[in-house]
């Protein structure tokens, strides 16, 4: 294994007050009614839901709303960035210690695929002091609309570290990073993102394709250690 791909959301940062209540607030407003952490999990789980501006419009319209979708996505960018990155990103605790990046560092290049505009996610790396353990950024802009399950994110950034996907692993929370992993030719690492349990969700990983399931992404530098169980 010479590289390891990793998804920002639920891997390497916790967007349960972030990301998640984003949506909730979003569909709030435009409906008067805040989707469950349940429900907006479940749309999740169904695949094709990587874009939470998608997401969102996706439940305000189930809601009855008939918002336009850029009326929806610059609601939830007023929430979630705020003015110069002072919303809920702001707020986002890490879901990994540093030192396991730091180890992670030393053996694998290391890359990462979202869904996050670059600006995005370019400045939560540099709040936690990331930014030079992960070089790769593969964000929303370079996708091009082309964002996962489409595994057109993974071959970039791949191609930017010059590793072939079969010494690659992509590791993610979601069904969609599964699907894209394998798209792509690499191994699918699910990872059980904060607030949810081994159990459930690592089989909804497993069923949508992942090598192998962790219940933290601190477990990575063992995992890989061990040649992926």
């Amino acid at each position: 294994m010479k590289a390891l791909l990793l998804d920002m959301d639920g891997v390497l940062v916790d967007v349960r007050g972030s990301y998640r209540r984003a949506i909730a607030e979003t569909v709030a407003h435009f409906t008067g009614t805040p989707p469950t952490p349940e429900a907006i999990q479940a749309k999740k789980d169904l695949g094709g839901f990587n874009n939470d501006w998608v997401l969102s419009e996706a439940l305000v319209r189930e809601a009855g709303g008939d918002a336009p979708f850029e009326a929806i996505k610059d609601h939830f960018n007023s929430v979630y960035q705020g003015e110069d990155f002072d919303g809920l990103i702001a707020t986002e605790p890490a879901a990994i210690r540093t030192a396991t990046l730091e180890d992670l560092a030393e053996t694998y290049a290391l890359g990462l695929v979202t869904g996050r505009p670059e600006a995005d996610a370019q400045w939560t790396l540099d709040r936690f002091g990331w930014g030079a353990l992960v070089p790769v950024v593969v964000g929303m802009g370079r996708q091009a609309g082309r964002e996962k399950p489409d595994p057109y994110g993974l071959t970039l950034a791949l191609a930017d570290l010059g590793v072939d996907a079969t010494d690659a692993a992509f590791a993610g929370d979601t069904v969609d990073d599964m699907h894209a992993a394998v798209a792509a030719g690499c191994l699918g690492i699910g990872v059980v993102p904060p607030g949810h349990e081994l159990g459930p969700h690592g089989r909804t990983l497993m069923r949508a394709g992942a090598h192998v399931v962790v219940s933290t992404p601190d477990a990575l530098p063992a995992l890989l250690a061990s040649g992926l169980g």
